[in-house]
């Protein structure tokens, strides 16, 4: 990469800063966050990394949404800085920046912000080692200092989300590929040792709770099949949304090509770290509903080869039109979302209107937080799902959520129970313990042992101008 082309990287990394104040916060950015409030080996739903590095930011910069999403500027800035340094030539990567991915979605926060940056430099690293295997670039030794790098690399992306266990098939398939097992074998054993022991707080986390987090990930993952058609195309309809036609349409070239391809250090392991995970996500998507960010990582390694294609066809001018073609649908995504942040488009119903939305519930909980602030005692509020915990807590109230009503979370890890708790606040969508009969898979709160409910004010969720929902701020006494 050149100084030029690293300057513009840089400058990119501080136009993400400054969109984390445009884009709406999303509820599970504050979610991550209340990791932070006592950091631990794992947690409930995912891996550690996102709170240790949301953690670090706000020490430097204090509980603001900058230092909550700072850590995904920097993630999406060093995945494009890897892709661009991989690409030859880099003209297919700069039409990355009008991906919704690369643009708005940059400076949102999740467990994908450590995955891709741990995943796309262990792939620089991957192709680093393979230039030292691969003569004349290298003289055919990896020092082991190298693999310890590499290790680290690796473990830090498992400390991130699970699913960097895909860079260990994947990368292994491309030592296979280069032979003379002797020259890598013991550095790569090696270099998963300390993989190992870098991710090992994850399995004294789950040894220490009966692995209830791992295996509430494997049945997140796992348990649901509805294979079809239907499904299939819902996932790649997606990806086409975020990245454009020409993942899909190169994967024939690139496996046609794959000999060719796996002669070149660089191009080997882009390959490999595409071919392996892009399918395997294309066969999970038959087999049932796949979340559309599961399949981000294979990308990495896809612009490279796409730049390889676009190297062998620039000359003609139909494909020299035909590659900007490809990222339309994305571009497209990203000019509405723009708009849409300016002046709502009219056709989005506020019901659907997920992203205004997103700014009324950030205000209605800072005005749960004043009228908490002026009631006489000073309690506990409770509320049913994790996202409405977090975004109380983030507004400085202490919220927690009950267990038993939505799917568990971080807050429902605890010895304490709602049942346990004699007087508090509950925040509802409606009354708590009556049946709501247009919610019929709603389940009421337990009544046993209550000798005082009383309603203490009304919150109106407006979109718009127009009423989506209300709340009600309940007291109880048991």
């Amino acid at each position: 990469m050149t100084r030029r082309q690293l300057l513009l990287v840089l400058g990119i990394f501080a136009a993400y800063c400054g969109l984390t104040q445009v884009v709406p916060p999303f509820d599970d950015e504050f979610y991550y966050w209340c990791w932070t409030e006592h950091l631990q080996l794992s947690y409930y739903d995912h891996p550690p990394m996102t709170a240790y590095l949301i953690k670090a930011a706000t020490v430097v910069f204090g509980d603001t949404l900058f230092a909550v999403r700072l850590p995904a500027c920097l993630s999406t800035a060093v995945v494009f800085a890897v892709v661009l340094a991989l690409s030859r030539p880099k003209s297919v990567a700069w039409w990355l920046l009008v991906t919704p991915l690369f643009n708005f979605g940059a400076v949102i926060v999740t467990p994908d912000t450590p995955l891709l940056m741990f995943w796309a430099a262990y792939l620089y690293w991957l192709v680093h080692v393979h230039r030292q295997l691969t003569p004349p670039e290298g003289e055919g030794h990896v020092p082991f200092c190298n693999w310890l790098i590499g290790g680290a690399l690796l473990g830090c992306g498992v400390l991130g989300k699970y699913t960097t266990g895909l860079a260990v098939p994947a990368g292994f398939v491309t030592f296979l590929l280069v032979g003379q097992w002797r020259k890598w074998f013991f550095g790569y054993v090696f270099h998963g040792v300390i993989a190992f022991l870098v991710a090992s707080p994850i399995l004294i986390h789950n040894i220490r709770h009966d692995f209830i987090p791992l295996l509430y990930q494997w049945k997140h993952s796992m348990s649901t099949i509805d294979p079809g058609l239907k499904r299939f195309g819902e996932f790649v309809g997606i990806q086409i949304l975020l990245f454009g036609t020409m993942p899909f349409a190169l994967l024939p070239w690139v496996f046609l090509n794959w000999r060719r391809l796996a002669t070149d250090p660089r191009l080997r392991v882009c390959l490999c770290l595409y071919g392996f995970p892009f399918l395997f996500f294309l066969y999970k998507a038959t087999r049932g509903p796949l979340e559309g960010n599961w399949a981000l990582v294979s990308y990495i390694a896809f612009w490279p080869l796409a730049a390889e294609w676009y190297a062998s066809v620039q000359h003609k001018q139909f494909w020299r039109r035909a590659m900007p073609a490809g990222f339309l649908v994305p571009a497209i995504a990203t000019v509405l979302a723009a708009v849409h942040l300016v002046h709502p488009l009219s056709f989005i119903k506020p019901l659907d209107d997920r992203l205004t939305r997103q700014v009324e519930k950030h205000e209605l909980a800072k005005r749960i937080k004043a009228e908490v602030d002026q009631l006489p005692e000073h309690l506990p509020v409770y509320a049913d799902s994790y996202q409405w915990v977090a975004l109380l807590r983030f507004c400085g109230v202490d919220a927690h959520q009950i267990d038993g009503i939505t799917r568990p979370s971080h807050f429902t890890q605890r010895p304490e129970q709602f049942t346990d708790v004699p007087h508090g606040y509950i925040f509802w969508n409606g009354d708590p313990w009556t049946f709501d009969p247009e919610a019929p898979k709603r389940k009421l709160l337990p009544a046993k042992g209550l000798t005082e409910r009383k309603p203490l004010k009304v919150f109106p969720l407006n979109v718009r101008g127009e009423l989506i929902t209300g709340f009600i701020l309940w007291e109880y006494r048991r």
